[in-house]
C-alpha cells in the first residue's frame, strides 16, 4: 500500500468533532467529491502514504468499534455513512477524555487503487489562517484581515495523523498504514491516543522501520558518544554506510564488532542503543533496499567550521572526486577533488 501512486476516492464524508462540543456533528450526507475535493483528498492520501514517518499496523484482537465499523463497510458500503458515524463517535469519546486532544474535521473515506479498495480516516487538525473580509460603511468599502480559527490543511501540509486500512483478513501481515506524527515527549498520553485508544492497533516492527531505524539510532549514538573522537565517528558511519548499500541483510552484532574489536564496553553501549529502539541486536533483518534507494542517494556533511557539503551519495565514495584525509591528531582534511568550474548561490 505503501507504494500506491495513484487513487480515486470514490465516496467521502465529513464530522465535526469540537473538543469544546458536549456532542459531535455528525455528516448525514456524503461530501460531493468535485474536481477540487478529490485533489484535496488524493493529495493528502497519497502524500500521507508515502510518509517516511508511516508505519504498519495490526488491530489488536478484542472488540472493537473502528474495525467493526470497517468491516461494515467492506461487506457492504451502503452502510458506509452509518459505519463513519461509529468511527466517528469513538474518536469524539477518546477526545473528550483529554481536553488537549485537538478538535478536528474526521473525513472517512472509501478509495481504490489497482482494483482494490481502501478505507481512509484523516484526522484534519484545525489551522488557524486569515481571510479578508469586506464591509460597507458610510459609502465606503472597508477590507480587512481576521483570523479564521477553522482552517483545515492546506495540499502542502503534512497531516498529523490518519490511517488507511484494507480489507481484514486473517493472514494479512499487516492491516493498514498508519501515520501519527506525534511527538512522544511532549504528552505521552495525546501520543498514544490515536494508535493505540482509537484504533486499538499494534505497530509491527518491519524491516523498513529497522532499516531506517539503523541509520538514525547509528546516528544518534554517534554525535552522542564519539564526538570528541572524529576519526571513529567516520569510522561508524562509513561502515554501516557500506552495510546498508552492499549487503542483503544487517547483523548489529557483527557491526559492532568490526567497528569496535575487542573494546566489550562501547559494544555493549552500541548494541544497547538499537534494543532501546525496540529491535533485537541478537536478530539480523534484511535491508530494505527501497528506501536505501530513497533515502540515501544524497548525502550532506556539515563540519563543526560552518561548511556544509552537499552531493550525490556514491560521488563521496568516488576517491577522484571527493576525499577525507585523517590527520592524526583528531582532525580531518576535507577535499573536494578535480573541480572545473564553481558557481556562486
Amino acid at each position: 500500500m505503501q507504494d500506491i501512486e495513484s487513487i480515486i476516492v470514490e465516496r467521502a464524508i465529513v464530522h465535526i468533532l469540537d473538543n469544546n462540543s458536549d456532542t459531535p456533528i455528525l455528516g448525514e450526507i456524503e461530501q460531493e467529491i468535485d474536481e477540487e475535493i478529490h485533489e484535496f483528498l488524493v493529495k493528502h492520501i497519497i502524500k500521507s502514504l508515502r510518509d517516511d514517518d508511516n508505519r504498519k499496523a495490526k488491530f489488536r484482537l478484542g472488540k472493537n468499534s473502528v474495525i467493526e465499523a470497517c468491516k461494515e463497510i467492506f461487506d457492504n458500503e451502503e452502510n458506509f455513512i452509518e459505519a463513519s458515524k461509529k468511527i466517528a463517535n469513538r474518536m469524539f469519546r477518546i477526545m473528550k477524555t483529554n481536553n488537549n486532544i485537538s478538535s478536528c474535521d474526521l473525513v472517512v473515506c472509501i478509495f481504490s487503487s489497482n482494483d482494490s479498495k481502501y478505507i481512509g480516516i484523516l484526522k484534519l487538525d484545525y489551522q488557524k489562517s486569515f481571510v479578508h473580509e469586506i464591509e460597507y460603511i458610510e459609502n465606503y468599502f472597508k477590507v480587512s484581515i481576521i483570523p479564521q480559527d477553522i482552517g483545515l490543511p492546506g495540499l502542502n501540509q503534512k497531516l498529523q495523523k490518519c490511517a488507511f486500512i484494507r480489507n481484514l483478513n486473517d493472514e494479512n501481515d499487516y492491516d493498514m498504514i498508519v501515520l501519527d506524527k506525534q511527538n512522544y515527549s511532549q504528552d505521552s498520553e495525546i501520543a498514544r491516543f490515536f494508535i493505540d485508544e482509537f484504533l486499538n492497533s499494534e505497530i509491527i516492527i518491519d524491516n523498513k522501520y529497522k532499516t531506517k531505524m539503523l541509520k538514525k539510532a547509528v546516528e544518534k549514538w554517534t554525535r552522542k558518544n564519539l564526538k570528541e573522537d572524529l576519526e571513529k565517528a567516520l569510522e561508524v558511519r562509513e561502515e554501516v554506510n557500506n552495510v546498508l548499500k552492499n549487503d542483503i541483510e544487517v547483523d548489529i552484532q557483527k557491526i559492532s564488532e568490526n567497528i569496535f574489536k575487542d573494546d566489550e564496553s562501547i559494544r555493549e553501549k552500541f548494541i544497547l542503543n538499537f534494543e532501546e529502539q525496540g529491535i533485537d541486536p541478537a536478530q539480523p533483518f534484511e535491508i530494505d533496499k527501497s528506501w536505501v534507494n530513497k533515502k540515501m542517494n544524497k548525502k550532506v556533511i556539515k563540519t563543526d567550521t560552518g561548511f556544509e557539503i552537499k552531493g550525490i551519495f556514491e560521488d563521496f565514495d568516488d576517491m577522484m572526486k571527493f576525499n577525507i584525509k585523517r590527520n592524526g591528531d583528531g582532525t580531518v582534511d576535507i577535499i573536494v577533488k578535480n573541480v572545473r568550474s564553481i558557481v556562486e548561490k
